[in-house]
């Protein structure tokens, strides 16, 4: 009986065609361009939160957090509480410069945007009992690999052309600080440099101050004659003031007999933007108007009248404030 011999089943692999490698390596191509565009889009994004974060961050070092409170009133803080005025370019914001020789007390250092700018430490005035002078810095970085210390935008902005400002588009003109990077347009216009309004001066000025004038003399309406009062506000030394006045002359005219015997009166004293005063904490005193004249040394406090006889002492009559902007201020000033 002859044997059947089975063989096995020819099958035949089937691969794909030049065509559909073709289509699968389209498709792998355009999954990939369309998560490289999304990858692209969220580093952009990130980029420009980053440096708008970095923006408000360098708003604050300059004129505080106007929304936080102390102990029931604003904060007061940053660069201009300290120093008076609004920092010079970025780097003021992050270090000092070479002290002063010989050395002093307080110590001086020269400002890191212009070495002609002298910066006093933090410290407080013996006389005046105010407390001022530098003390940041305002924004903490990490020194980079040079060691220097830098406040980049978001983008990783180069700061070849101004070391001073970590690379951004700083201007300071008169009370108005213009900040922006080359990489990103805070104003959405064409150009890429245009700058915003990072602090305009009702940011951190203040232009008058109410002070309620208080008689607890209890036989005499004050003043007896007619008197030419200023308020001279303190920001840091006794030499160092500004001086308020009725915003039309050099001086506010109080009439003889204003204050009543046990009674009040408030009268609004004006400072012009050339003398306007900086948010902190300062000192204020009202004095006579020129009596004598001429001489910052020396003075009359109005205290009912503007005797020259018995003038009272400037320093025992300095009394503090808190220079807020945006704020009505109104001062007491006692009569006994």
């Amino acid at each position: 009986m002859k044997s059947v011999q089975i063989l096995p089943r020819r099958t035949h692999a089937h691969g794909f065609s030049l065509l559909e490698m073709l289509l699968v390596l389209f498709l792998i191509g355009l999954m990939a361009s369309a998560g490289l565009m999304l990858t692209e889009g969220v580093e952009d994004q990130t980029k420009y939160d980053e440096t708008k974060r970095r923006m408000e961050l360098m708003r604050r070092a300059i004129v505080g957090d106007p929304t936080r409170t102390v102990n029931g009133g604003p904060e007061i803080s940053g660069f201009v509480a300290d120093m008076g005025r609004l920092p010079g370019c970025v780097a003021e914001l992050l270090q000092l410069g070479a002290e002063k020789t010989p050395a002093t007390d307080p110590r001086t250092f020269e400002s890191p945007c212009d070495n002609t700018v002298t910066l006093t430490e933090w410290h407080i005035d013996a006389d005046t009992g105010i407390a001022s002078g530098w003390r940041g810095p305002y924004i903490q970085v990490l020194p980079e690999r040079s060691g220097a210390l830098r406040f980049r935008d978001g983008y990783g902005n180069s700061d070849a052309s101004d070391a001073q400002n970590s690379g951004w588009a700083y201007a300071v003109s008169g009370a108005t600080v213009s900040l922006a990077s080359e990489a990103f347009d805070p104003v959405d216009s064409d150009d890429d440099t245009a700058a915003d309004q990072l602090v305009v001066g009702s940011d951190w000025r203040i232009n008058s101050i109410s002070v309620n004038f208080i008689n607890q003399n209890a036989s005499n309406a004050m003043p007896d004659s007619d008197v030419d009062l200023n308020l001279r506000v303190y920001l840091s030394t006794l030499a160092e003031y500004v001086t308020g006045d009725d915003g039309l002359t050099s001086s506010l005219t109080i009439s003889a007999g204003d204050i009543p015997v046990s009674d009040e009166r408030s009268h609004t004293f004006s400072f012009d933007d050339s003398n306007a005063i900086p948010m902190g904490r300062r000192g204020y005193a009202v004095v006579c108007h020129e009596v004598p004249a001429g001489d910052p040394d020396n003075y009359v406090i109005f205290d009912g009248d503007c005797d020259t006889a018995n003038p009272t002492p400037m320093s025992a009559n300095i009394r503090g404030f808190s220079a807020v902007p945006r704020h009505n201020l109104t001062l007491d000033w006692i009569i006994k």
